[in-house]
């Protein structure tokens, strides 16, 4: 990557070799993160309490000595930082040292970035230098969690104060100027860091190392960091108010591991990944959260350098300056949206201007949408504007002619396409680009209602033979999928579902699985030789389910039918004595379709009776967007969905239906359609009545307990909870003796219920004001009936309240 990148790393400024007395220094500090901050806060906590409960008896504990030992080796190794962050394990060590100070000293902060002054281009094209200049501004602008240098410890003078102008008083600058050679502003220092990797802007952001830098210093600028938009429960979580996110979040990310014993380490075989298909090659999704910076940082002067500086970093990596106002031919801008370094970072430079404009409105509209792991729900993302600068740089990237007028709803498709002199080509060759795909993926998510319809137009989503060919790329069908869980309105949905309507019948896109194929290990079960692309099935029923009117979803569904017709119909046999009015039968459901009974076990690769005899804990194997697509079918219109929950609970049976519920991805897809969605009054009472004697083992389950609770909460008469309280009633040592179970019984009321019917009655009007206080708020209620009615029914309401 370092050849390819045509930089010569002589130009800018080179530490010189440290000294192998200081790397020895450095290597010998017995640095322990954990420990430091365990005495700080050891430290903090003494003087809080003391302020409110005056003990004269215990003396004050001394300053956290890996702290003083902190401070005392920056202000040694000050002059040689630079050189130090060179070199493997003295770089670990920096960061350490880097991560413990700035955590507790606004002073220390001033350090380090003074420390790598004039060598911050060169370090950020170096392998451990990068590193060291990520970890250093991340933490420099990270506010503290607790400031040492002016805590009021109740002694007369600071003793942080004390320690830091011990460590570094010859160093520091005086507000006069006078003094040492570190400036007394931090924003200052800060600014004159990231002006000085401006310059070199251009090299560094085709660099494998330089454009992360480049990434985070844009991020400091924008006040916007980038995290997991599917973190795990209780990651972001934090057990006090004071540790901000030093110990999550993006700010945990900076902490290095331990140093991989060479000896140790064992090569694959360069096949290994591909022979078996597998990988760690899931893409990440993330989103935008503000980072909580230091006080200084929050200030009107230190915001509008910020923003000058990176309008003209901007400028810099995407080649904007000297360009006309007109539109431009392809050329080197292209080139580096497909780069393996310039590209995703173009693409976090939309996404960042997108949030700061989208920020910078007075009003604008939220959507309500949570994500979601199981189901790959993704959280809105921020939209740019019209005149924005995240539109002019979307304009640039796809070379798009704003001159050109947007073309009319009755316009021919094939007309639309040949307006736009270089748009259409454009996006056709990003979408089949492993980098230039997210690209085109952020501007569908990102870009106005107006101009994602004119991409679809000019790209040719809306045509039938193109968008076939889109799905069929291995690449560019992830484009289609984020361009159907970005649609905006109704009939942009209606245009899409008359294209994939054709698409979705043949067969193409699915993929059948049955237990016969995992038994048999002959390859001519298998099916139709295609290549199945269920992930966008999932999006296309996702988009209907959201925004999709009745006629969509009846023409999605029923397409969908076809097609599970016409793939099991050309399937070859597997056995040898199928009868011939078999195969008579097959053709004629070819054309109405396969039955909603028939069309689940498809989805879910999961035949019925198939896990029998397996222990209760075996592992459930379900496909994943054949789950994800049937919990948007649970979704649609009541005579759609009626067929799709009456058979997912006659053809399974009741160990089956267990174990869905004791999955992970069956509990959240199927169950929680189910119980959760606009079925639950129906789909309560059919599950109720088939699970009824496996309701205890589940009550105690990880995964099950949580359907135990949320049929018990959708079941629409007294009488239907009393029997599940009733069953779990003989199971109380079971339950008893663990937190899921446990919480099943103070869920379902279970002790109160054998106290008496009026005490359970009342304990469960109790829980129940709670429930309507909550979806009054989140304003998430299914009665079972119609949605077109209850859209109805609000505009009733508010159309009285007008009145009144």
């Amino acid at each position: 990557m370092m050849d390819d990148t045509n930089t010569n790393t002589s130009e800018y400024a080179r530490p010189r070799r440290p000294s192998p007395e200081t790397v020895s220094y450095l290597g010998g500090l017995p640095l322990d993160e954990h420990f430091a901050v365990q005495q700080a806060r050891e430290y903090v906590a003494y003087f809080q309490k003391s302020s409110t409960n005056v003990n004269e008896e215990s003396e004050p504990p001394e300053y956290p000595s890996m702290l003083s030992a902190t401070h005392a080796a920056l202000s040694s190794i000050f002059h040689e930082f630079a050189s130090l962050a060179c070199e493997e394990t003295p770089s670990q060590q920096i960061e350490t040292l880097v991560r413990i100070s700035c955590r507790y000293s606004l002073i220390a902060k001033r350090i380090v970035l003074a420390g790598m002054a004039s060598y911050w281009t060169f370090l950020s094209t170096h392998r451990f230098g990068s590193h060291v200049a990520q970890t250093v501004l991340r933490c420099v602008v990270a506010d503290c969690e607790v400031n040492l240098d002016t805590f009021d410890d109740g002694q007369g003078q600071c003793e942080g104060k004390l320690v830091t102008d011990g460590s570094y008083g010859n160093l520091l600058q005086k507000e006069d100027g006078s003094g040492g050679i570190v400036p007394s502003s931090l924003s200052k220092l800060l600014l004159q860091s990231i002006d000085e990797l401006k310059q070199y802007a251009t090299e560094l952001s085709v660099h494998v190392c330089g454009s992360h830098v480049l990434r985070t210093s844009l991020c400091i600028l924008s006040g916007v960091e980038f995290v997991d938009a599917f973190a795990l429960p209780g990651s972001n979580d934090n057990q006090q108010n004071t540790l901000g996110d030093w110990d999550s979040g993006a700010l945990a990310a900076t902490r290095r591991g331990k140093l991989k014993d060479k000896k140790k380490k064992k090569k694959r075989g360069g096949n290994a990944a591909a022979d078996d298909g597998k990988g760690n090659s899931q893409q990440e999704y993330t989103v935008m959260k503000k980072i909580k910076t230091v006080p200084e940082l929050k200030s009107g002067d230190f915001t509008k350098e910020a923003e000058q500086l990176m309008t003209e970093m901007v400028q810099i990596i995407s080649l904007a300056d000297g360009a006309g106002d007109g539109v431009q031919a392809p050329g080197s801008l292209q080139e580096q949206t497909c780069h393996p370094s310039a590209g995703p970072l173009l693409i976090q430079i939309l996404r960042l201007l997108s949030f700061s404009d989208f920020n910078s409105k007075l009003s604008h509209k939220t959507n309500d949408i949570n994500s979601d792991r199981r189901l790959v729900i993704l959280p809105p993302e921020p939209r740019y504007s019209s005149g924005s600068k995240a539109e002019s740089l979307a304009h640039r990237l796809l070379c798009w002619d704003v001159s050109i007028a947007s073309s009319c709803n009755d316009t021919d498709v094939g007309e639309s396409t040949t307006k736009q002199p270089f748009a259409g080509d454009i996006i056709y060759g990003l979408s089949g680009e492993p980098r230039g795909s997210i690209l085109l993926e952020a501007i569908f998510r990102c870009c106005p209602d107006s101009f994602h319809d004119e991409l679809c137009r000019v790209g040719g989503f809306y045509d039938e033979n193109t968008l076939r060919e889109y799905i069929q790329h291995g690449v560019s069908n992830f484009v289609v999928q984020t361009l159907l869980t970005s649609v905006r309105n109704k009939s942009q949905a209606s245009r899409m579902v008359k294209c994939l309507c054709g698409i979705v019948e043949d067969g193409s896109l699915l993929t059948v699985r049955t237990v016969q194929e995992k038994d048999d290990k002959d390859d001519s079960v298998k099916g139709k030789s295609n290549s199945p692309r269920m992930g966008v099935v999932w999006r296309a029923f996702e988009m209907c389910a959201n925004i999709g009117s009745a006629q969509d979803q009846e023409q999605i569904l029923f397409a969908l039918m076809r097609g599970f017709a016409f793939v099991t119909a050309t399937t070859p046999n597997v056995a040898d004595d199928i009868k011939d009015d078999e195969k008579k039968r097959k053709k004629r459901s070819r054309a109405k379709g396969l039955s909603a009974e028939e069309c689940i076990p498809l989805l879910l690769g999961l035949s019925p009776g198939s896990n029998e005899g397996e222990g209760d804990n075996s592992r459930l194997t379900i496909d994943a967007a054949g789950a994800r697509t049937l919990f948007h079918i649970l979704h649609f219109k009541e005579r759609l969905r009626k067929d799709w929950v009456a058979g997912i609970v006659d053809i399974y049976e009741r160990e089956d239906l267990v174990k869905i519920a004791n999955d992970g991805l069956g509990s959240r897809s199927i169950m929680d359609a189910l119980l959760d969605g606009p079925a639950s009054p129906t789909a309560s009472k059919l599950l109720a009545q088939k699970l009824s004697s496996r309701i205890p083992f589940l009550a105690a389950e990880r995964v099950g307990h949580h359907t135990v609770e949320k049929l018990f909460r959708a079941l629409p008469t007294m009488e239907d909870k009393a029997a599940i309280s009733a069953e779990l009633s003989h199971y109380l040592n079971r339950l008893g003796g663990n937190a899921m179970g446990r919480s099943t019984m103070v869920k379902c009321a279970v002790k109160e219920y054998l106290e008496g019917e009026s005490v359970w009655k009342e304990a469960l009007a109790k829980q129940q004001v709670k429930e309507n206080w909550l979806e009054e708020i989140i304003g998430d209620k299914h009665d079972g009936s119609d949605d077109e009615s209850h859209e109805a029914k609000k505009k009733r309401k508010k159309e009285k309240r007008k009145k009144h």
